[in-house]
């Protein structure tokens, strides 16, 4: 979403009795897309990172957090409606509203369980990403969603999209310092759930740009990007200096900005220095980060990391978001920085989930079994063949019996992707 946005206003709203939850799949929904066995409860935080350097000098940087985390059944609050005030060109701002599962300050479910920060997009704002942020938590992942005020600088969109180039990491960074820093807190009601030693980093666009340096891949100085921003800036984040703290175990990068030509912030070296597994989920017809000579770029010159990259046949940028709000739904504006021409995003954000849920459980949760699920017979998805034999299974099985159809997958519902895979050298 490439549109500057107000600030969240965040209210807990009744639920429509037809409305669903982004964070609930549809039946057409591949296997791990589903929810998992927990409730969800979200709360709402603010961390202040003191004295952060910036494009109009040095000050104390204020971030709102969206925390979703596993719940306990029985929660008093209603079920969370998320709503956001969107400017109209030209007329008064539109609240939209987006259902959910999670119930305000619900009682939190014992144990511990890893961290995953999520970075929206350019303009976005933390529940942009709830049908993913909301499953998650499901599963036993506590989630914490940014809020990186790209808007902060009003109408000047220079200094806000600079704004974001010189925060996204850093903020990233800010925010799981915080959760590592609440985990080793005795009686912190929301660090008593952190697994400091398992954490992950989600990023759509922006977000994507800021998760691959976060992970260990150090922008070049001298690349068009960076390169208009004063070297202090980008310091700590620069080639040579970036190194991923040991917690960090994974990165899923969706439509990452950056290494299209034009606007190129990493060298081959810089993203030699990305070293833990990521996932990379794309468009092949992204036309804001450019998926050949940007997106697969990345993809194919981070070689130091074992990698996927999961390509959508015909897709553009918006791969990330929740869909289009219904109240905005018929405005053609908003279907630009929400909507896809071919994809229907329920069924893209479910598929997403069915791979970050594997990935994450893989590498987060250490469950060797979902390597099936990443590791698919054929890279090309319309080539994949049902497997005949045996009865009439809902999904493809995971045991190798389903020759060349994708484990997790429905019948007839597998069309138009294409699953790459690159181990590390040795």
């Amino acid at each position: 979403m490439r549109f500057g946005l107000s600030m969240a206003i965040l209210l807990v709203l009744p639920l429509a009795a037809a409305a669903r939850a982004p964070s609930v799949p549809a039946a057409d929904a591949p296997e791990l897309a589903a929810l998992g066995p927990y409730k969800v409860g979200v709360r709402e935080l603010t961390l202040v990172d003191r004295a952060r350097p910036g494009l109009t000098g040095t000050a104390d940087r204020s971030l709102p957090l969206l925390v979703w985390y596993p719940a306990t059944g029985g929660a008093a609050a209603p079920p969370r409606v998320y709503t956001r005030a969107l400017p109209r060109a030209g007329g008064t701002p539109v609240t939209i509203t987006t259902e959910g599962i999670a119930a305000t300050d619900a009682t939190a479910a014992p144990g511990r369980f890893p961290l995953v920060i999520v970075s929206h997009g350019f303009g976005g704002w933390p529940a942009g990403m709830s049908y993913l942020t909301e499953n998650l938590a499901s599963k036993g992942y506590v989630v914490v969603s940014i809020a990186h005020n790209d808007d902060a600088a009003g109408d000047n969109f220079r200094l806000s999209f600079g704004n974001a180039v010189v925060n996204r990491a850093a903020d990233q960074q800010a925010a799981i310092a915080e959760m590592v820093r609440r985990a080793g807190i005795v009686g912190d009601a929301i660090g008593a759930q952190v697994d400091a030693a398992r954490v992950a980093v989600i990023g759509y666009s922006m977000g994507g740009f800021g998760a691959l340096a976060t992970g260990g891949a150090g922008y070049d100085p001298g690349g068009p990007t960076p390169s208009q921003l004063p070297p202090a800036l980008l310091a700590r984040q620069a080639q040579g200096a970036r190194t991923a703290e040991p917690h960090i175990k994974a990165v899923v990068a969706i439509a990452p900005w950056g290494g299209q030509p034009a606007n190129r912030s990493w060298s081959p070296q810089g993203l030699g220095g990305l070293r833990v597994p990521a996932l990379f989920i794309a468009g092949d017809q992204d036309d804001v980060s450019n998926y050949g000579e940007g997106i697969r770029w990345l993809w194919e010159n981070a070689v130091h990391s074992e990698r996927w990259l999961l390509t959508y046949a015909d897709a553009r940028h918006n791969v990330g978001g929740n869909a289009i709000p219904r109240e905005v739904a018929d405005d053609p504006a908003f279907q630009e920085n929400f909507a896809e021409p071919v994809w229907r995003t329920e069924r893209l954000n479910a598929i997403n989930l069915h791979f970050v849920t594997a990935f994450l459980d893989r590498y987060l949760k250490g469950d060797v079994r979902r390597a099936a699920y990443l590791d698919v017979p054929v890279a090309e998805a319309n080539a994949a063949i049902w497997p005949a034999a045996g009865g009439a299974p809902r999904f493809a099985p995971s045991d190798g019996s389903s020759t060349t159809y994708w484990p997790g997958f429905q019948k007839r519902w597998l069309l138009g992707l294409r699953l790459e895979h690159r181990e590390v050298p040795h």
